[in-house]
């Protein structure tokens, strides 16, 4: 159980960190693209 133990410190913090990261791209496009078509529609 101890070699498990040490596996988990491992493997949970990149099971939250990848998700992570996918989202604030996700998010750091939507945001770019959003404020490009406001840019061309002259509302900024």
């Amino acid at each position: 159980m101890a070699a498990f133990n040490i596996i988990n410190i491992f493997l949970l913090p990149i099971v939250f960190i990848i998700p992570a990261v996918i989202l604030y791209f996700i998010i750091k496009l939507a945001v770019k693209n959003a404020i490009k078509e406001l840019k061309e529609d002259k509302t900024l």
